[in-house]
């Protein structure tokens, strides 16, 4: 672990250079503004499992994600891989005071970190015009239901087969919907969690059971018949992988 990141986990603080900030929201002491160590360590193994070639972060804020991200890249790296790390975030001069472009810097991982300061609606299909191929991305940014589910669009049409997409904060509604709904795409599957899975319930073996009966799963709601604990999507950092191409038809539809 590089000296920035262990110093932020250790002091649970983050400096412009002047003042420093606790990692959690002042006023809301309950909402996180960085990943936590288990979020953490989990992108690292996804990292160190598919060594992505090119990433890409959507939301930086204070940084801490792109530390653990990229501190896993300079071990590739290290290893004769060159590896690029897109990170887009059009609030980090000003909401975020520029910490995380600093700490990137002081923890000497800027060489591999490409950073957009815009929207990502601006920037993702900039990327698919430039012919960019995505290995991995992590998904942290504005957690509206629309917006995430713009950015899966196109992250999808830039991800090869074979890369995975995480994305933070997947226990809130809005973020839930859209992992859903990727996971109704053949060419998905659900590539892990940071949180560990207790052996399935026989309420869960019951509604599984039930969305056999087409006469039963025609007319319950599909996220009544299939609970994230089914999916296998329980958790803070839900992580899906591309395991084919994107062959929908265009009358393409899934119930999510």
């Amino acid at each position: 672990m590089n000296a920035v990141l262990a110093d932020i986990l250790t002091s649970q603080r983050v400096s412009d250079g002047v003042s420093s900030f606790p990692l959690r929201h002042p006023d809301f002491p309950d909402l996180a503004v960085a990943v936590d160590p288990a979020e953490g360590a989990w992108l690292q193994r996804i990292v160190n499992d598919i060594r992505p070639v090119r990433s890409l972060e959507i939301g930086c804020a204070y940084g801490v994600s792109s530390l653990y991200i990229c501190d896993a890249l300079a071990s590739a790296a290290s290893r004769g891989d060159t590896p690029r790390h897109t990170v887009v975030d059009p609030f980090q001069s000003t909401q975020w005071r520029g910490i995380g472009v600093r700490n990137i810097r002081d923890a000497g991982l800027a060489s591999i970190v490409d950073f957009r300061e815009e929207r990502s609606e601006i920037v993702l299909p900039r990327l698919l015009h430039e012919g960019v191929v995505l290995d991995f991305a992590f998904v942290d940014g504005w957690h509206t239901f629309d917006q995430v589910l713009v950015e899966f669009y196109y992250i999808n049409r830039l991800l090869r087969v074979g890369g995975v997409i995480a994305f933070d904060d997947a226990n809130r509604r809005s973020i839930n919907r859209v992992v859903r709904h990727a996971l109704t795409y053949p060419a998905y599957r659900v590539y892990g969690t940071e949180r560990e899975f207790a052996a399935p319930t026989m309420l869960g073996r019951s509604r599984r059971a039930l969305t056999k009966v087409p006469a039963i799963s025609g007319i319950l709601r599909p996220d009544f018949l299939h609970k994230d604990w089914d999916l296998g999507i329980l958790g803070t950092c839900v992580a899906i992988q591309k395991v084919a191409d994107d062959k929908r038809s265009s009358g393409w539809d899934r119930a999510f």
